[in-house]
């Protein structure tokens, strides 16, 4: 028997045939609705915002730390006195020391240190060969007195050109 017109018309399949692409559509949407509002998924949204903050916040703090310019010019002058006293320094100071002498003072100069070294000599050393470093010490905004920033040098046991401690004194403004 021929099913007429009418029960065609009605049929389920034929309405769901007719309805696939919306029907798919109106499901996603339900789908994405029912997400948005299941509290499984609010938790972790929240969750993945809680540790996206915390890492942008400890990653601020390290760049304002890190590249803080005090402590940038700290760096550089203590870069460029490590050279200075292994290349320059230490040599000259075992030359113009007398050997007997330099035995009886070696308790003072570990305990004191030897004569400080002003930034100022150490941009200049060998014809400004350091003077690349002077954008460290003079910026906008901030400044250090070249005169009155100096690194004092402690010689220890064994007493060689790498066996020494730093002391830095920066004299630095920001304005």
């Amino acid at each position: 028997m021929k099913s007429t017109g009418f029960f065609r018309k009605f049929s389920p399949r034929r309405k769901a045939a007719k309805n696939r692409g919306h029907g798919k559509l109106e499901t996603r949407l339900n789908a994405s609705i029912k997400k948005a509002n299941d509290p499984v998924f609010a938790r972790r949204f929240v969750t993945v915002g809680v540790i996206v903050s915390t890492v942008m916040v400890l990653l601020s703090l390290f760049v304002a730390i890190y590249f803080n310019p005090t402590r940038v010019a700290e760096r550089k002058i203590e870069e460029m006195a490590r050279e200075y006293y292994e290349e320059y320094y230490f040599q000259k100071f075992m030359e113009t020391a007398d050997s007997e002498a330099l035995e009886e003072k070696k308790d003072i100069f570990m305990k004191v240190g030897l004569q400080p070294v002003k930034l100022r000599q150490l941009l200049l050393y060998q014809n400004g060969k350091n003077s690349g470093y002077r954008k460290y010490f003079e910026k906008e905004g901030f400044s250090c007195d070249k005169n009155e920033s100096e690194v004092k040098f402690k010689p220890v046991e064994p007493f060689t050109a790498k066996d020494y401690t730093l002391e830095v004194k920066l004299a630095c403004e920001k304005e």
